[in-house]
C-alpha cells in the first residue's frame, strides 16, 4: 500500500491526506467518523489492545509510521 495519496486535497492549499480528501464527499466523511467511533468506543476489546491493533496495522500496510 501507497503513502502517496490517489486523490487530491478537497481544501485549497492543503496537502492531500485522509481529512482533506473526504471533504470531497462530506456525506460519507460523517459516515465514516461515525463508524471510527463505534470501532474505537464500542466492545469488550480494551483501547490498548485497539491501539495495538491500530499501529500494527499501519506498520504492516506502510501507511507512513
Amino acid at each position: 500500500m501507497s503513502t502517496t495519496p490517489r486523490l487530491p486535497s478537497a481544501v485549497d492549499g492543503v496537502p492531500a491526506h485522509i481529512g482533506s480528501v473526504l471533504q470531497h464527499a462530506p456525506d460519507v466523511r460523517a459516515a465514516f467518523d461515525a463508524m471510527y467511533a463505534t470501532l474505537l468506543g464500542r466492545g469488550t476489546v480494551g483501547m490498548d489492545v485497539k491501539e495495538a491493533l491500530r499501529l500494527r496495522n499501519a506498520a504492516v500496510s506502510d501507511c507512513g509510521l
